[in-house]
């Protein structure tokens, strides 16, 4: 595959100014048009979250058990559920992928790590809002949702801030408690 790869300011989508919005697109994993895929270079799993899991038929059984821990950037610990290998369809591409399974509150169905980028000999481009990779016939590119970007990423954030205010209340609790 010597296809070459090439971007230019042509692939921008005029109509939306400068961002920092994450590359999120739609990707056929196990059979299922799975929505909210979230394309993280930084992370080095890809990880399934288990209520995306469960929409998708599978089953406990199903899964691996899980010799991997997750650290989130501020070193927060995720003990997957499991792990389990499921085709996804990139293009004419299918890869077979292994996943953890997560079983964590996510705006996003699935996080794809840069292995399976890498796989697909591909580039993730944020400022162009697509990942780009080659195939046997030509480069091919999957476009990513901007405005639906930005609701996840506006999700996200909301959830965060929800999860440091209810630890701020708890902090109080305590304090008060061991005050008495």
């Amino acid at each position: 595959m010597d296809t070459p790869l090439t971007f230019s300011t042509r692939n921008v989508n005029q109509e939306v100014e400068m961002h920092n919005d994450p590359l999120v697109i739609t990707l056929p994993i196990h059979g299922w048009n799975v929505t909210k895929v979230l394309i993280d270079r930084g992370s080095s799993l890809n990880v399934l979250f288990y209520g995306s899991y469960l929409r998708m038929g599978l089953t406990a059984e199903q899964m691996d058990s899980s010799t991997c821990t997750i650290y989130g950037f501020n070193g927060a610990v995720s003990i997957p559920r499991g792990e389990i290998v499921l085709q996804v369809q990139a293009g004419p591409l299918v890869t077979n992928t292994r996943f953890c399974v997560v079983d964590a509150p996510s705006p996003y169905n699935v996080i794809m790590g840069r292995l399976w980028v890498h796989r697909l000999r591909g580039t993730a481009l944020t400022y162009h809002h697509y990942l780009c990779f080659p195939t046997p016939m030509r480069e091919m590119e999957i476009k990513g949702d901007q405005q639906d970007a930005r609701l996840y990423n506006l999700a996200e954030v909301i959830f965060n801030e929800e999860k440091f205010v209810a630890r701020q209340h708890e902090r109080k609790r305590r304090k008060k408690i061991l005050r008495k």
